[in-house]
């Protein structure tokens, strides 16, 4: 069983490393935020990268835990139609975890990857994810009405990043992502809907 202080900590640190990022978060700010001695966060995750890859991890399973959840629920729609319900879907999901999407859009967790095998691993798993469900929908789409071969994982790839530039907009205040999903909706449409006679 997951000690509660662990939790605590994890909780603690998500939201700091969110907000501030990975260099400006020490162990002395979790602490505070959780009410214990510093010690208690060496004790349980030794050093501050530590921490930040528990946090990260967690993060992951979060994820993997959603989209395990939903997926199967989209089984019976169509291409289109699955599609359509897995931008709403990551754009909710963001929506509920924002403090854990503000941290993936922190450039702080890509510097450390650079030096880190197990943060790249991490962020590496986690962009996966998205991006297979994004290619098995798209992949759907094209059974579904014969579109052109166009490349599914790069296709994917593309609308993934459209979708995610949304959530970043929001989460920096930017603009309300949501009063842009029926446009991101058409223009997804236009390319996973291309035609052979198009190209």
């Amino acid at each position: 069983m997951v000690s509660p202080r662990r939790i605590a900590i994890l909780d603690a640190a998500t939201r700091l490393f969110a907000a501030r990022g990975y260099r400006e978060t020490s162990t002395t700010d979790v602490a505070r935020l959780t009410g214990s001695a510093e010690g208690t966060v060496f004790y349980h995750f030794e050093s501050k990268e530590k921490l930040f890859l528990a946090v990260l991890n967690e993060v992951r399973n979060t994820i993997d835990r959603a989209f395990s959840e939903f997926l199967p629920d989209i089984e019976a729609l169509s291409g289109l139609e699955s599609f359509e319900a897995l931008a709403g879907f990551y754009l909710e999901l963001a929506s509920k975890h924002q403090a854990e999407f503000m941290m993936l859009h922190r450039h702080q967790a890509y510097d450390l990857a650079e030096v880190n095998e197990q943060c790249r691993n991490l962020l590496e798993a986690i962009y996966e994810r998205f991006i297979d469900a994004f290619e098995g929908a798209i992949l759907r789409v094209q059974q579904d009405d014969a579109t052109a071969p166009l490349p599914a994982y790069k296709t994917a790839f593309l609308v993934y990043m459209m979708l995610d530039g949304l959530v970043r907009m929001k989460h920096y205040n930017l603009y309300d992502a949501d009063s842009l999903l029926e446009d991101f909706l058409a223009a997804s449409r236009s390319l996973v809907l291309a035609r052979k006679e198009d190209g």
